[in-house]
């Protein structure tokens, strides 16, 4: 499994420590647990812990990368069904944020561009690997894997990085 954007330049964020431990805090009220050693299902817990993690971790890095604040930090830590809206000028951006051995899903959603960032959780990074036009994006959406509760929810999963705009062409819209 390849991510290589077609040889596009890629933009690499590292995570820093306070924020991990931030983001820790919130999944833990989430879970409405006061440590994690008290998971009372480790499997979904860790799941739901990891989900959060590559979703805020990409939030955080397209924060970074648009050098806009866009994240409400009350709401993320009050409400965990909140997801940041991103615009780059006119133009709503959905986040695809996914980790090494999977393929992100692309959502049944209204938006005009989708980012994608590849995560790793181990080094706490963040690599936005570029992005493409919503046409082109839900032509590409490979759909032949998705169960019907999946079809439900989205579009199908994308597999050809090689149709990635470089990142830093974003900012020219």
């Amino acid at each position: 499994m390849s991510y290589s954007a077609g040889g596009a330049i890629t933009v690499k964020y590292k995570i820093n420590y306070s924020k991990y431990e931030w983001l820790k805090k919130i999944i833990l009220k989430n879970l409405g647990i006061s440590n994690f050693n008290k998971l009372r299902d480790r499997f979904e817990g860790q799941a739901y812990f990891d989900r959060f993690l590559v979703r805020s971790y990409g939030e955080l890095a397209l924060e970074k990368f648009l050098n806009q604040t866009i994240i409400d930090l009350d709401q993320k830590e009050n409400n965990k069904d909140y997801f940041p809206v991103f615009f780059c000028g006119d133009k709503k951006i959905a986040l695809f944020s996914f980790t090494a051995g999977e393929y992100p899903k692309i959502i049944r959603d209204n938006f005009d561009i989708g980012v994608f960032v590849l995560v790793n959780l181990d080094y706490r990074t963040s690599e936005i690997l570029g992005f493409l036009y919503s046409p082109l994006l839900l032509q590409l959406a490979d759909n032949k894997h998705l169960s019907p509760v999946q079809g439900k929810m989205y579009l199908g999963e994308f597999k050809d990085f090689n149709q990635l705009l470089p990142i830093n062409e974003l900012s020219l819209l």
